[in-house]
């Protein structure tokens, strides 16, 4: 089985909050927080970049698990606009560090990883 380095960037020290991961010999990058963090989130250089987008959190009316997945060419602009929903509680989002997904690339992963849940 390969090895391979998984690098956590805690950026208040605590894995609840705001936080970003990169895996060695990979170009993505993995960027979380919980809700109360948005502006921290979005502040982050990561945010204005193409990719897919997770909102997780408990649907309101009906006391379920929610997900939405989506997909952005800038995902600060597209989950600004999820700011008055109430379903959600944490954003997760997946880019590249060489900036090379187009939106045919993440209109691709939005419809495999809908395909997928």
């Amino acid at each position: 089985m390969p090895t391979a380095t998984l690098k956590l960037f805690l950026a208040s020290g605590d894995p609840k909050r705001l936080r970003t991961a990169e895996l060695s010999n990979w170009t993505g990058k993995a960027v979380a927080a919980p809700r109360v963090e948005f502006d921290k989130l979005v502040a982050r250089e990561e945010s204005k970049s193409a990719g897919v987008y997770f909102l997780t959190g408990v649907d309101p009316e009906t006391n379920k698990d929610a997900l939405y997945i989506g997909e952005a060419e800038n995902i600060k602009d597209r989950i600004k606009h999820y700011l008055s929903k109430d379903f959600w509680n944490h954003v997760s989002f997946f880019i590249t560090k060489d900036e090379n997904l187009t939106k045919a690339h993440v209109k691709y992963l939005e419809g495999r990883l809908i395909d997928i849940a």
